[in-house]
């Protein structure tokens, strides 16, 4: 079983963001996870520190860093994948996101020869018909020998989906040119760092559609 947390950076919809980054942390044991985010929010404790949530955007300097800083000790992989909107409004559908999120899955499976992944992302619609379109699209677009399964986390309730919340904000920041000494902490942890224009994405998944339709994956 490989674990993969899942979150993005960066909004489809809003042309003023150029670039959205969606990340993948990989780890092999959940409670490496769990040691990671308790031993933050102990160090948030002891110097008094509360926050509304534990986000990348949310986090001053000094967290961001020993969030970080304890994903690179843990070693865990990191793969991204930035997409360059190219100054285009991209409807926020679930068909959408679960296409670029399908991208950087596939990447993770090819790398990690492993066919057998707990997937838990940050929730991204809340609207159970959506929810349910992302899931049903994800599904067309993933390979039909890949047994996963998928958990939609709120990140406000369940903290751990928050690392590839850093991560993510960490790529965004040094791709807008905002600061990149928090990507060079994690720099040697990203396997795969992908860089796709919207445009060239689009084409893709228009071209791959009428197969997606046709094709069906095997009765779980």
């Amino acid at each position: 079983m490989l674990y993969i947390f899942i979150d993005e950076s960066g909004t489809l919809p809003d042309p003023n963001d150029k670039f959205i980054v969606i990340s993948g942390v990989i780890a092999a044991s959940i409670k490496d996870a769990e040691n990671l985010i308790g031993g933050v929010l102990k160090s948030l404790r002891e110097r008094k520190i509360k926050i509304k949530e534990l986000k990348f955007y949310g986090c001053g300097d000094r967290t961001r860093r020993q969030f970080l800083s304890g994903m690179v000790a843990v070693n865990f992989d990191i793969f991204t994948l930035i997409v360059d909107k190219k100054n285009r409004k991209i409807a926020d559908t679930p068909e959408n996101f679960s296409f670029l999120v399908a991208q950087l899955i596939q990447d993770i499976a090819s790398w990690h020869k492993n066919k057998n992944l707990k997937i838990l992302i940050d929730r991204h619609f809340y609207r159970k018909t959506d929810v349910s379109r992302f899931n049903d699209s994800l599904d067309r677009q993933l390979n039909l020998d890949l047994s996963y399964q998928i958990k939609h986390i709120d990140s406000q309730q369940n903290l751990i989906v928050n690392i590839a919340d850093m991560a993510a904000g960490s790529v965004l920041w040094k791709y807008t040119r905002k600061n990149d000494s928090f990507y060079n902490i994690i720099s040697d942890n990203i396997i795969i760092e992908k860089k796709l224009n919207w445009p060239e994405l689009k084409r893709k998944m228009l071209k791959n559609k009428n197969h997606l339709n046709r094709r069906k994956r095997p009765s779980k």
